[in-house]
């Protein structure tokens, strides 16, 4: 399994702290991989698996849940940072920000399959909300939308990180027998129109 990069958070960093990030990151995986359920694994074989002790463990990330939060925060949060404000004007003309989501998952398969049959959806919908809440921020800037605020927005993220997450969890059930374009065709099907006009609307 290809090492899963490390966190972008603390800057450039050590190389040693980000050698081992990356190698708890992706012993994390492997394990799960393996057909471990996340209830099942501990800290002292995702540490030996690693090549790490369980105090190089816990300093880096403190619980089995922050590592899998760190690998999906990383993953998503990098996609979002590199899309370009072009791309986020509403209303939207193609689904080129969906289909990119969707081809960013399809071609790291390897960490999204364990991730989601393995873990807790929990586990999963933490930090696909956190950055989901971060890129609405950058979306309502760069179309000078009103402020989006309190249960609205609440509700807004939740949803949006749900359907995420159920569509990758139905798509890596199915072994992702359909193209990324595909799924992220159905998902703006679902999501699309509904939620622009919600953003356009600000607090009315």
């Amino acid at each position: 399994m290809d090492a899963v990069l490390p966190s972008s958070e603390q800057g450039p960093g050590d190389p040693r702290i980000l050698r081992s990030e990356a190698a708890i990151s992706s012993a994390l995986l492997a394990l799960l991989g393996e057909g471990l359920s996340f209830d099942a694994l501990t800290v002292s074989a995702v540490a030996e698996h690693a090549g790490v002790t369980r105090k190089t463990f816990y300093a880096r990330f403190g619980s089995l849940e922050r590592v899998v939060h760190r690998i999906v925060a990383d993953l998503l949060g990098a996609l979002v940072a590199d899309l370009d404000d072009d791309l986020l004007r509403l209303p939207r003309t193609d689904p080129a920000v969906t289909t990119l989501v969707f081809a960013v998952w399809d071609a790291h398969r390897e960490v999204l399959a364990p991730l989601l049959t393995q873990c807790p959806a929990g586990l999963f919908l933490a930090p696909v909300s956190e950055v989901a809440d971060r890129f609405l921020d950058r979306v309502l800037a760069v179309n000078a939308a009103p402020a989006l605020e309190g249960a609205r927005r609440d509700y807004l993220i939740a949803v949006v990180a749900s359907v995420m997450h159920g569509m990758l969890s139905v798509w890596v059930r199915r072994d992702f027998s359909e193209p990324p374009e595909a799924v992220a065709a159905l998902m703006d099907r679902l999501l699309g129109d509904g939620v622009e006009r919600f953003l356009l609307a600000g607090a009315s």
